[in-house]
């Protein structure tokens, strides 16, 4: 495993996109998402995404990162709730041959998405995130409310809601924690 680079990330992609004989959509999610979306270098040894992986793309993705001395693969295991209906907000990058389309997440589905395990990494990307192309907190807490706790959200809703007070106090300070209470009616 080792630090991952938007131009690294990018560069693999339009190797993998030279390639590829077929059409492909891609939709990565997680770190992969932070990384090629806004420029956040961490540490990972996988490209997650929503969906099935086509087979040819996995072959030639795997041995293009190795090409690359990258430790990475795709992968679609990883847990993954987003707000409803990401898909219609996902960015989209095209790579030079036009047969690769990858789909990231806004950084308001990625964080939500994120926040819905609570892991210090998980908020540590979220955090990087911020600091690349800063969150509107109330934004953050309307999604949250209105696309993910009252529509997908599963599991214990209080947990998921103390998360985003922790990451919205990470992100925004202690001074904004009443009003976001308030707004998640906690």
């Amino acid at each position: 495993m080792g630090k991952v680079s938007k131009t690294q990330l990018e560069n693999l992609f339009i190797k993998v996109d030279a390639r590829l004989k077929k059409q492909i959509a891609l939709y990565i999610i997680g770190g992969a998402s932070a990384i090629l979306g806004y420029n956040v270098t961490k540490v990972t040894n996988d490209v997650d995404v929503d969906g099935a992986i086509d087979s040819d793309l996995n072959q030639i993705f795997d041995e293009e990162a190795k090409k690359l001395n990258l430790d990475l693969y795709l992968s679609s295991k990883g847990v993954f709730f987003p707000p409803d209906d990401y898909r219609s907000r996902t960015k989209f990058k095209e790579f030079p041959k036009n047969k690769l389309r990858v789909w990231y997440l806004n950084q308001y589905d990625l964080a939500i998405s994120k926040i819905d395990r609570g892991l210090d990494k998980d908020f540590d990307d979220i955090k990087r995130v911020h600091e690349k192309s800063p969150y509107d907190r109330d934004k953050l807490i309307n999604i949250f409310n209105e696309e993910y706790i009252n529509v997908v959200a599963t599991g214990n809703l209080r947990e998921k809601k103390m998360n985003l007070i922790d990451l919205i106090v990470n992100l925004f300070g202690d001074k904004s924690i009443e009003d976001t209470k308030i707004k998640l009616k906690f």
